[in-house]
């Protein structure tokens, strides 16, 4: 699903009137999530609960739509939560309010959920929400009372996505949800029901046995191309065919705009990458929404927490399908010190380089994503070093990754490839640097830097 916001503007009387549905509608949904469990732990039936809400909230002001689009809401929330503990407004907020520093009216606002409206094609996309066809206004009407919301002129691909909602809507074609809070009108629609999407590219023929990885780190993001069409089961018979390194780091205080901007950079760069290559699988690892961290170093928090990695995944996983492209996610345990042992590339590229071969793997239906233990590929990483001999007699006897992992970091052995960095002074739109090519990550003003190999007449000006 894609999300479209922007601001709006209305009369205080309107606005008065959006705010008192507002407030109807969390109420229901708040209702909905706590009784969605009936005595024995059980889910109730989707009727019985909306039943429920509609006794407690019908009468005159949220109409019979309203009421279930919040019970849908409610369960969602409780799926989500099954334990009961959500606190609408957010915990911090809870504690501020009983340690007296926030007043219970800004409590109450911060309980407010934005009115939600779902779609319904049969009613021109929305039953209570139109979209004009030049999307510069949007109208909403409920038991005969009517909002007029003026809307800024939206350019780009926004603009050309809502223009070709409201005119599929206007046709019967398509479903279209809305969200409105005190200061924004949010419209959902599903990309690929619109035909001439801006972002839809002619899918490229796959060549079997190639894919994409991903791997996800706080200033950084690799992106590596592999091949493997005789056994992905087996790293050996995998080879890099290319990769590329994203410098994410952002300046303190980016705004979110900036944010999803570097990462809608980064996720064309990866389509890019796989149609180059005729890949049509790309592999992440699992669990990016929950790399959290909350230690007592505020700067690493903000470092790792800075960016939501599940908008990366919503973000890629949009682009490559209306590219005609799988994305799937694969367990990545143990990534980081294969890939680095088996390929020839920087830490988070050749970590990429493994998640991409255990997606090969997944995909051919081999369950078990590890690679068989392959004694060259563990001693070619230090087959130039003089390491101790119960070093080597520890790495000998290691018989799976996990043992192999663990002899490593008790022999504290520098596994990982280090990633280029640009010096003080670097602030070319292209160069080289230790046998990469930099180029910025987009637009002059967007922070983002991409390395990849270095052309050869690159490297030999270099040298």
């Amino acid at each position: 699903m894609q999300t479209i916001s922007a601001p709006y503007r209305c009369s205080d009387t309107e606005h008065a009137s959006i705010a008192n549905l507002r407030r109807i509608y969390s109420a229901a949904v708040r209702t909905s999530y706590a009784n969605a469990r009936d005595e024995r732990g059980g889910f109730l039936k989707q009727k019985d609960l909306r039943d429920l809400v509609k006794a407690r909230f019908a009468g005159g002001v949220a109409d019979a739509w309203i009421l279930h689009c919040a019970t849908l809401e409610g369960m969602e929330a409780r799926r989500r939560v099954p334990d009961g503990s959500l606190v609408f407004g957010g915990r911090k907020n809870l504690l501020r309010r009983n340690n007296g520093m926030i007043e219970s009216g800004e409590w109450r606002e911060k309980r407010m959920l934005p009115l939600a409206s779902r779609g319904d094609k049969n009613y021109r996309g929305n039953r209570h929400f139109r979209l004009a066809p030049d999307a510069r206004s949007c109208t909403f009407r409920m038991y005969g009372r009517r909002v007029d919301m003026q809307l800024p002129r939206m350019s780009g691909n926004a603009g050309e996505i809502m223009r070709q909602a409201a005119a599929l809507a206007a046709s019967k074609l398509i479903n279209v949800m809305f969200r409105i809070d005190a200061t924004h009108l949010h419209m959902t629609i599903d990309p690929m029901d619109l035909p001439d999407h801006p972002e839809r590219r002619r899918p490229v023929a796959a060549i079997s046995g190639r894919a994409i990885g991903i791997d996800l780190n706080p200033q950084s993001i690799g992106v590596a191309a592999v091949g493997n069409r005789t056994n992905p089961a087996a790293i050996e018979g995998t080879s890099l065919l290319d990769y590329v390194l994203a410098d994410t780091s952002l300046p303190i205080g980016a705004s979110n705009e900036t944010v999803r901007e570097m990462l809608a950079a980064t996720c064309d760069r990866i389509i890019g990458m796989a149609r180059k290559h005729r890949a049509g699988l790309i592999v992440l690892e699992k669990g990016l929404g929950k790399l959290r961290s909350s230690g007592k170093n505020r700067s690493l928090n903000r470092v790792n927490n800075y960016w939501t990695r599940t908008v990366l995944l919503y973000m890629l996983t949009r682009k490559a399908r209306l590219c005609g492209l799988k994305v799937m996610e694969v367990w990545a345990g143990y990534s980081t010190t294969i890939g680095n042992l088996a390929f020839e590339a920087p830490d988070a590229c050749a970590s990429a380089a493994e998640i991409g071969r255990r997606g090969l793997a997944l995909s051919s239906g081999v369950k078990d994503v590890l690679p068989a233990m392959a004694s060259e590929v563990v001693h070619r990483r230090w087959k130039d070093d003089e390491l101790p001999r119960a070093v080597h007699d520890a790495l000998r006897r290691s018989t799976t990754w996990g043992e192999l992992h663990r002899s490593i970091k008790t022999a504290k052995l520098g596994v990982r490839r280090p990633h280029p960095r640009r010096s003080a002074d670097f602030d070319g739109p292209a160069a080289s640097l230790l046998g990469h090519a930099v180029r910025r990550l987009g637009l002059k003003h967007r922070p983002g830097w991409i390395y990849r190999p270095a052309p050869v007449p690159l490297l030999e000006a270099t040298a």
